[in-house]
């Protein structure tokens, strides 16, 4: 809802904290920090000033390692010696082939039969594996799709393109490993083939780094491979591979320091207060100019959320002796590789603290932008209370603010949310720098910054004061988010995208309501089956839902605290 305030002039005045809070953000956003991307030297001196700030500012350290809590974060795929292909007896040039990111480690060897561009599509009356034996065997698939319709739908061409979709489809058919070539079907005028596409790179999947497809997949070149597709003919071929991926990773630390409550009527449980402070580096996936090689500073994005949780950090340990909750306040890292750093921290608390002594989580995300005195608020319908303590606070700081949405979302809250945690996350809102290199400090809003962190602080300060804690209200389903995309049929899961490194899809959490929670899927399950087929990753959840209909029934199978457990679901749909 929207609370009517009388703003003050847009900007405000410069203050001190505003000063402070634009000599943070200049310091984490100047391009010695390399765009704070993982692994840099960049990212490793904001950890450090941070520490040294909390330190500077009287918190006490909360981490595992006195203010720090390391985790490892997925940064590249590499193949290693030994990694070979050959054909008929005849190994393949090193040049001539590339294992595919999703591929499993591992050796395969067999007949090798050709399954066309490997589609299995009855909706479009297509079906590449119709007479193919492929159980037990290679199977040689065209990358791409078929000229023309249904593909020229860009939807259906993505979809059914989709290498990982290929790779599923055939170890769903029995395949022991697939080899893809650019190969396309011979144009009945006779002209020309398209030039060939280069080979696949070899980068980490940005949705689910850890996972492969179960079997070898590799990609080679057209002279290499076409022969394999003399077996369309009745060519009888036989193939071997050998892959071996290395998964490289680097660590990574959350920032920590609490403050404990000096107030002679202390109350139980703690508040959570973070933003993260690790941003894209010189771009990559993530980036929305991705020819761009430049810095991104991550001004906003979110040397202006950890600005800000200095400032609240300040403003709290003030009033240390009236606070009666603990407040942890924490910089998380690998938040741009998927909230790695709030779900390490949700999923295990530091030492003395336990999940569900959390009372709520607050997360400053993009707050350097305050335009028009406005705050978005969001997981405004995660605890009950939020309606009448966040307005209030907003009025008496004479902010407007747009208090809205469950507690899901691309930020740190969300992990919090899952595990059972009320949260609230403050924004500033959208802008066309996000996530480009021209979200620079010299367009930050400093004393808007400042001010937003105030109202943070005294949000804080409300919920630390009472007795009661917030109340928990789970999301209803269905929702825009859950299965990672809505296709025909959901489930209604909430995926822990950082998982656990073990094959399947581990789940944060299921929305209320939802055929997840229904059929007794929990927080915590590791999803590993579903309508009869392996799921090892998240590619494998969606391509099952994709070919479910909302009203199927089906059986899931989860490991629940080391045991293997069946549970019948029938799926529901998306809103139209």
């Amino acid at each position: 809802m929207e609370k009517p305030a009388t703003a003050p002039p847009d900007p405000p005045s410069p203050t001190a904290a505003a000063e402070r809070f634009r000599d943070d953000v200049h310091w984490l956003a100047d391009d010695a920090r390399e765009g704070r991307g993982i692994g840099t030297a960049g990212l490793d001196q904001a950890k450090k000033w941070i520490a040294g700030r909390f330190a500077s500012l009287g918190l006490e350290p909360a981490g595992a390692d006195g203010w720090l809590e390391s985790f490892d974060v997925p940064v590249a795929v590499e193949v290693r010696p030994g990694t070979g292909v050959r054909l008929d007896g005849a190994a393949i040039a090193a040049d001539a082939f590339r294992p595919n990111s999703f591929s499993a480690s591992g050796e395969a060897a067999g007949e090798v039969v050709a399954a066309n561009y490997g589609i299995t599509a009855p909706e479009l009356g297509i079906d590449d594996y119709k007479g193919v034996e492929a159980k037990g065997k290679i199977v040689a698939l065209r990358r791409f799709v078929p000229e023309g319709s249904p593909f020229a739908d860009p939807a259906v061409e993505r979809r059914y393109g989709d290498l990982r979709y290929k790779a599923w489809n055939a170890r769903e058919h029995g395949a022991v490993g697939v080899i893809f070539l650019d190969y396309p079907v011979p144009a009945p005028s006779g002209a020309s083939p398209a030039a060939e596409s280069p080979l696949p790179p070899l980068a980490l999947d940005p949705v689910d780094a850890g996972g492969d497809v179960g079997i070898p997949a590799v990609t080679v070149k057209r002279e290499a491979g076409a022969s394999l597709f003399a077996a369309l003919s009745g060519g009888n071929h036989r193939a071997s591979l050998k892959v071996d991926l290395e998964r490289k990773t680097k660590p990574a630390a959350n920032v920590l320091g609490v403050i404990h409550a000096g107030a002679a009527d202390r109350l139980p449980g703690a508040l959570v207060i973070g933003a993260h402070y690790d941003h894209l580096g010189h771009g990559g996936t993530s980036s929305l100019a991705p020819d761009s090689h430049e810095i991104h500073n991550g001004a906003d994005d979110n040397a202006s959320g950890t600005a800000a949780l200095l400032e609240v950090a300040r403003e709290l340990e003030e009033q240390r002796g009236k606070l009666r909750r603990d407040v942890y306040l924490i910089a998380f890292s690998g938040e741009e590789e998927g909230t790695l750093g709030s779900t390490a921290f949700a999923r295990h608390p530091t030492a003395g603290l336990k999940a569900g002594d959390i009372v709520a989580m607050l997360n400053m995300d993009m707050v350097g932008r305050l335009r028009g005195n406005q705050v978005a608020v969001l997981g405004g319908e995660s605890a009950q209370e939020w309606k009448e303590i966040v307005p209030a606070v907003c009025d008496r700081d004479l902010v407007r603010c747009t208090l809205s949405g469950d507690g899901y979302g691309p930020s740190d809250h969300s992990p919090f949310y899952a595990a059972g945690v009320p949260v609230l996350h403050f924004f500033t809102g959208p802008h066309e720098d996000y996530h480009k290199p021209s979200d620079d400090a010299d367009k930050i809003n400093a004393a808007g910054g400042a001010r937003v962190a105030l109202l943070v602080a005294d949000v804080a300060t409300e919920i630390a004061a009472r007795p009661d804690r917030p109340t928990y209200k789970s999301a209803p389903a269905p929702a825009p988010q859950g299965d990672v995309r809505s296709y025909g049929a959901t489930l209604g899961t909430i995926p822990d995208y950082a998982g656990d490194g073990r094959p399947g899809v581990l789940l944060a959490g299921v929305r209320a309501g939802s055929a997840a929670e229904q059929g007794g899927l929990r927080r915590g399950d590791l999803l590993v089956g579903l309508s009869g087929k392996e799921i090892r990753d998240i590619h494998d959840f969606m391509f099952i839902l994709q070919r479910a209909k909302p009203g199927e029934k089906a059986t899931a199978v989860v490991i629940r605290e080391g045991q293997k457990v069946e549970a019948e679901v029938t799926f529901g749909g998306k809103k139209p």
